[in-house]
């Protein structure tokens, strides 16, 4: 019995300094900075491969407002001195606001602080809804602090040669039932050079519709979270009904049926705000457009 009693206090102290670490981790938000490299929608009409970002993306996904241990403050600062070091030509939210919808107010007042801090730098503030937004009424959508894309094209220009760059957004309807919405289409009276494909869930590059007017070049999304709590023999992800986990993709970028598809761990938490081996976020992406 004195043993058995000293392996429990062993496993008690075990847990609980796992439990601590945990919730240390979720705090310390890594700042990614990688090179998306795309094609051109019209290789036709291009003439050289592209050496220099085209744009500079800030992406940041799975707030999740009630789990979330990265401060908006922090956020936004990590904005500011990232728009100071290079330049950002726009912010780009990737969904999941919240974990319940009844807590839609969590999840706006942290927007908010991130859309005063674009406003302030001049940036444009993007953004798509996530499977835990989909219960949220339409009309607290679109109090969401930010320029909904779902279902809507915008352009940037591109910093190398001033040619539009097309970004169509899709919003999410949820685990149950899910619908998957064809990528909205670019207006003809812009010659984009390319186009990237906002979406909460990177699934959606398995379920594109056959045949397309247009090409979709990129893909950026979440969702997945990196696993969150990583364990081994991949066990976070038995219970999951997300595709692209099986098939070993669960962050990063990665080209699947001819697209490029770039996965963020998001920076907040699903049910309990604890991590493990799977720090939070925010991804600075350069793309550039090959254009060979």
């Amino acid at each position: 019995m004195y043993f058995l009693g000293i392996a429990l206090i062993i496993i008690a102290c075990i847990g609980i300094a796992l439990i601590i670490w945990g919730l240390i981790e979720a705090s310390l938000v890594k700042i990614t900075h990688d090179t998306f490299e795309i094609g051109s929608s019209s290789s036709s009409q291009c003439t050289s491969s592209n050496d220099k970002e085209d744009l500079r993306i800030l992406f940041f996904s799975d707030v999740h407002a009630e789990a979330c241990m990265v401060p908006p403050i922090k956020l936004a600062k990590i904005i500011a001195q990232e728009h100071k070091n290079g330049g950002i030509d726009a912010v780009i939210f990737g969904g999941d606001t919240v974990n319940h919808a009844n807590h839609a107010l969590k999840g706006y007042k942290y927007l908010i602080y991130v859309s005063e801090t674009c406003k302030a730098l001049k940036i444009p503030f993007w953004g798509v809804t996530g499977n835990h937004d989909y219960p949220m009424e339409l009309e607290d959508i679109g109090a969401l602090p930010m320029d909904y894309m779902g279902g809507v094209i915008k352009y940037l220009k591109s910093r190398v040669d001033g040619r539009y760059i097309a970004f169509g957004g899709v919003g999410d309807t949820g685990r149950h039932d899910r619908i998957w919405f064809a990528p909205p289409t670019p207006s003809s009276e812009f010659n984009h050079k390319s186009y990237v494909m906002l979406a909460h869930n990177p699934d959606i590059v398995l379920h594109m519709p056959p045949e397309l007017p247009f090409k979709v070049n990129g893909i950026i999304s979440g969702h997945i979270h990196g696993g969150q709590i990583r364990t081994p023999f991949k066990l976070e992800f038995l219970l999951r009904k997300d595709e692209l986990p099986r098939k070993g993709i669960i962050s990063g970028i990665h080209e699947v049926n001819g697209i490029k598809l770039f996965i963020s761990k998001g920076i907040g938490c699903v049910l309990v705000p604890i991590r493990f081996f799977c720090r939070p976020e925010v991804n600075i992406i350069s793309i550039k457009v090959n254009d060979k």
